[in-house]
């Protein structure tokens, strides 16, 4: 009778995540119809942090969840405070697709929220992930 890896199997659940947030992200990012501000601009940033969270917790998962999840929000919140400073190199990353969407180019308190409601629904994907039964 053969056992797999616990920490294997939960990396490729976890990798899967990955793989449903990336084009699901980048979905809601292009959003445009009802609620268009609300589902474009703050699920995005819902998002945001669930993907970063898990993909830390795919390289670092011998790190605690509470950890690694806190960690993720203040790195975001960092970062939604950096879109108040305005500098040649930032204008210049924001300038395309890819560094607006990773860093942002308009500052709102209200993505707090929705950053602390990532934070939360990614504490509870990796605790489920961590409880994973063998395969």
């Amino acid at each position: 009778m053969t056992h797999s890896d616990p920490i294997k199997h939960r990396r490729i659940v976890s990798g899967i995540c990955i793989l449903i947030l990336v084009p699901l992200g980048f979905l809601v990012k292009e959003y445009h119809g009802i609620g268009e501000h609300i589902v474009s601009d703050k699920l995005a940033g819902t998002l945001y942090v669930i993907f970063w969270s898990i993909l830390f917790y795919f390289f670092f998962y011998r790190t605690t969840v509470k950890i690694l999840v806190l960690s993720v929000f203040i790195a975001t919140c960092s970062l939604e405070f950096l879109q108040l400073v305005s500098t040649p190199f930032l204008n210049a990353i924001r300038s395309g697709y890819i560094g607006r969407a990773l860093i942002g180019n308009s500052f709102s308190w209200t993505d707090f929220i929705f950053y602390i409601l990532g934070s939360i629904i990614s504490y509870y994907i990796i605790c489920k992930i961590n409880k994973l039964p063998e395969k």
